[in-house]
């Protein structure tokens, strides 16, 4: 609609990569893929066995991918045009 991507863009190309081994190609497509994957995965294991600091970690993940996703989505702005 406004001619660029959206910060979400290459999920799932990364995604599809990742499945197949081919890690460089992932972090290509969607750098915040692996930081976003492991912050789903602590999550869920921090609900079955609740981490001491579990909580402040799950934060500190989340700002760590929504950093990278947004630096991605700003580089790719900046080359594009």
């Amino acid at each position: 609609l406004f001619g660029m991507e959206c910060p979400g863009c290459g999920m799932q190309r990364a995604a599809i990569a990742l499945l197949k081994g081919d890690l460089l190609t992932s972090l290509h497509f969607n750098a915040s893929l692996l930081p976003f994957v492991t912050t789903v995965f602590f999550t869920l294991a921090h609900l079955l066995f609740n981490f001491k600091h579990g909580a402040k970690t799950i934060v500190w993940l989340f700002g760590v991918t929504t950093i990278i996703q947004m630096g991605q989505f700003v580089v790719k702005l900046i080359l594009n045009h």
